[in-house]
């Protein structure tokens, strides 16, 4: 299977019966789409926070939006867009090959670093050159040298400590890079199972690191980890995913409603249709109800993430929705 490609748009597929539901998010993520669009800057980057400053990972997430609705480099109405974007993020590679502008609003390099290798990644499936796969690897490298030795990874690209948050972002990258046929050895893997299952609380969920208690944010991120890196009938993931369904739905769900959202309906999704079906109708429902006029949706408890732009929280609901539209592996059971 190509990296960016599946052989067919399976957006039809209604799982619920509802087709006419389906067409409304196809209609929202349309709309998500042409908002981001109007903000991006003519340098290929989308405001962060109250930044005027370029944020890598939040350039990530809008190309990754543009991208889950089939919007490839070169081609379709948004080329330009998506072109620019891309060029933005290669161009911002450090020496030590991480993707990060010096000059940027960062809140953790690692966080920007894993969201950009994974954007690029994707995007180098319609542009198979040989140096956009030299930034691939060289960015899957960084996330390989910055494991602790525990198995997870933290704010900066070194061996240092870790937690979910940060090790959820390195493992979608790396499973990318999987698909991508790149360079990351099993060992890393492996330890990063071990890091994710020391956050499984017994009493279902994730914590935010060992020994802490449950945040539903973190145990949408701990199922989808595991998910990923093969471990589908792990106990964890299924009383991960019954916290999840058992919390009543809402923006306040830990504060981080759009990271605990993407990463619920991903693992909802991974783990097969009784589970899709649980979870999926509140999240479609929910968003569907609360999209702004303009196509933008606000950041409930991450303002200091979104901004008066509204890029951060838009490109998340929008991917959100685009786990319907399976345009991207990520998306691809």
């Amino acid at each position: 299977m190509l990296l960016h490609l599946c052989a067919t748009n399976t957006f039809a597929q209604d799982v619920d019966g509802d087709a006419r539901q389906l067409v409304r998010v196809e209609a929202a993520v349309d709309r998500a789409i042409e908002y981001l669009a109007s903000k991006q800057d003519p340098a290929g980057w989308w405001p962060q926070g109250v930044s005027s400053k370029p944020n890598t990972g939040v350039n990530a997430l809008c190309l990754l939006a543009f991208m889950g609705r089939g919007h490839a480099p070169g081609r379709g109405p948004y080329r330009e867009t998506v072109g620019r974007a891309v060029d933005f993020i290669v161009e911002s590679k450090q020496k030590d090959g991480v993707l990060v502008r010096p000059e940027g609003n960062s809140h953790g390099p690692m966080y920007e670093h894993a969201l950009a290798t994974l954007a690029v990644i994707e995007a180098s499936g319609w542009i198979p050159t040989p140096a956009i796969r030299v930034v691939c690897q060289q960015a899957v490298d960084v996330i390989v040298a910055a494991q602790n030795k525990e198995g997870g990874w933290r704010y900066q690209p070194k061996p240092s400590d870790a937690d979910l948050s940060v090790t959820v972002m390195q493992v979608v990258a790396l499973r990318a890079a999987q698909n991508a046929k790149l360079k990351v050895p099993q060992e890393t893997l492996d330890n990063a199972v071990k890091y994710v299952k020391s956050c499984a609380r017994p009493e279902g969920g994730f914590a935010y690191q060992p020994g802490q208690g449950v945040k539903h944010a973190q145990s949408a991120a701990g199922a989808l980890c595991l998910e990923l890196l093969g471990k589908f009938d792990d106990p964890d993931v299924e009383k991960a995913l019954l916290s999840l369904q058992q919390k009543e739905y809402k923006p306040e769900m830990d504060g981080y409603f759009h990271y605990m959202n993407y990463y619920s309906m991903q693992a909802h999704f991974q783990a097969g249709e009784k589970q899709w079906s649980a979870w999926h109708p509140r999240v479609r429902t929910f968003l569907l109800e609360s999209q702004n006029a303009d196509g933008s949706w606000p950041g409930w408890g991450e303002d200091r993430i979104n901004g008066p732009a509204k890029c951060y929280s838009t490109a998340m609901a929008a991917m959100a929705l685009e786990v319907y539209m399976h345009y991207l592996p990520a998306y691809q059971r």
